[in-house]
């Protein structure tokens, strides 16, 4: 989102700079900055930027512009790519290289350029172009640090970016900066770069910084291209050491469908941090908080949570394994008036209907009057309910030519399924402790699942039945 006062980046520029760091020069791209603004509009915080074009190499007809524009909004180290109000944690404007008015693509889709026609004729994007800072006075100032976070991509050093510097006579350069990694849908993922100017810029008055990009016209290529913010000069030292990443966790195993805090204990100075688990699965509950996120699992199996820390000094990660057991969901079968499952669990206790049944708690139980009956088992801590078996003499699920189960991919998601297509359409309904009915729907014939989501259940037992006029049958559902 663009900001609405231009001295907020500059204050958490501030914030992220080492506290010795006396900041004389900073650009955020915002004074000024509007829609389709190519560089030589655009007028910043200290004066205007001015652009070169065709340095050493003749651009062709359909270059790519530098714009200062919302259409890429800046992030801090380790946010992802986004425009203005797409994303989270935004910095507003960026001075980004994007395609130009000649480009079948359209002119300024952010830091996305056009990497040309394949050498077809039809048009040319070669691009050499240097983006200008206005004249920066750096007298009384020595061993001066520039800083700015950026994201870049395009196609080894044929589509390349770079940061030069003008010490009042030449241009040269101070760094061909590293291409940064990717993110969710191929967004880039922001960096921050630190570099010390060359000794003749101290007290020199005409210092100018220079962003370049250059690209052939050969098709290839893939974005980002290349956008930056928030630039600074200041009389800093060098960075500070990264962020020291560290986090405790409530727990190392898990039941399946359950949720366990993560609290960072991290040191050092920190930018931002993001949390991520692998393989992949898993809800994060906030992935840039920098003091805790609650993890859930609603799979099995075992997880890597990674915290990773970004400074401006670098960045550092620390991980745990957790442990996700599953939820049982034995099958209940019926022997006679004997009803058993299969497996040792360490606990078990039946019931009728909603009923817990006193005493019930062996694998077997022998029931005196009809009912619907399941059994609640204990797995290594993780509780489950058994299928259900209904012994009333209303149509048993178990003894037409078609098994039903539960499955539950989230908390607000339950899926029942079919071992063969439905042969007749059937009336879900679902009901809580109280009778009351909260959910009342078809489930098509010929399909082998009936998905209900959008649930909003409080924690307790719900009853699911499902009939039509040649069958009928009654699940128990635990919302934990």
């Amino acid at each position: 989102m663009k900001k609405l006062f231009s001295f907020l980046p500059i204050f958490l520029l501030l914030g992220a700079i080492n506290s010795n760091a006396q900041v004389f020069w900073t650009e955020n791209f915002e004074s000024g900055s509007t829609s389709g603004m190519e560089v030589p509009s655009f007028t910043g915080l200290n004066g205007a930027w001015t652009m070169s074009t065709s340095i050493t190499t003749t651009e062709g007809d359909a270059p790519n512009f530098w714009f200062v524009t919302c259409a890429e909004a800046g992030h801090i180290a380790g946010g992802c790519g986004s425009v203005c109000g797409a994303g989270s944690g935004e910095l507003g404007a960026t001075l980004h290289l994007g395609s130009g008015t000649g480009s079948i693509a359209g002119a300024d889709n952010g830091a996305s350029y056009d990497a040309g026609d394949g050498g077809l004729g039809f048009y040319n994007t070669t691009t050499d172009r240097r983006a200008e800072s206005p004249t920066i006075n750096c007298s009384g100032k020595s061993t001066i640090n520039l800083r700015f976070y950026y994201i870049e991509n395009g196609q080894g050093a044929v589509d390349d970016g770079w940061v030069e510097y003008y010490d009042g006579t030449t241009w040269t350069l101070l760094t061909n900066t590293a291409k940064t990694t990717t993110c969710g849908g191929g967004q880039g993922s922001w960096a921050v770069q630190n570099i010390t100017l060359p000794a003749s810029a101290d007290n020199n008055p005409n210092v100018k910084i220079g962003f370049r990009w250059i690209n052939d016209n050969d098709g290839a290529g893939t974005d980002p291209s290349f956008a930056i913010d928030s630039v600074s000069l200041s009389t800093a030292a060098a960075p500070p050491p990264p962020p020291v990443a560290s986090f405790t966790n409530t727990a190392t195993s898990s039941c399946q469908d359950s949720c366990i805090l993560f609290t960072s204990t991290t040191t050092g100075i920190v930018d931002s941090v993001r949390w991520t688990v692998s393989p992949a699965g898993a809800t994060i509950g906030t992935p840039t908080s920098t003091t805790s996120s609650n993890i859930c699992f609603p799979l099995a199996g075992t997880y890597s949570v990674t915290l990773t820390a970004y400074g401006s000094g670098g960045s550092t990660t620390s991980s745990a394994v957790i442990n996700v057991t599953p939820t049982p969901h034995p099958t209940v079968t019926k022997t006679l008036h004997v009803l058993s499952v299969p497996g040792l669990y360490s606990g078990y206790q039946w019931y009728n209907g909603t009923t817990a049944l006193s005493g019930a708690t062996n694998s077997t139980f022998t029931y005196t009057v009809s009912g619907v009956y399941s059994v609640l088992v204990d797995s290594a801590g993780c509780p489950g309910f058994s299928t259900v078996i209904n012994t009333t003499g209303i149509g048993n699920i178990y003894t037409t030519s078609e098994n039903f189960w539960i499955s539950q991919p989230n908390g607000s998601t339950v899926i029942l399924n079919a071992a063969q297509p439905v042969g007749d359409p059937l009336s879900v309904t679902i009901y809580d402790a109280t009778g009351r009915k909260i959910i009342d729907e078809t489930w098509n014939s010929g399909t082998f699942s009936k998905q209900i989501s959008g649930l909003s259940l409080s924690p307790g037992l719900f009853v699911i039945k499902i009939s039509n006029t040649y069958t009928s049958a009654v699940f128990k559902l635990l919302k934990q």
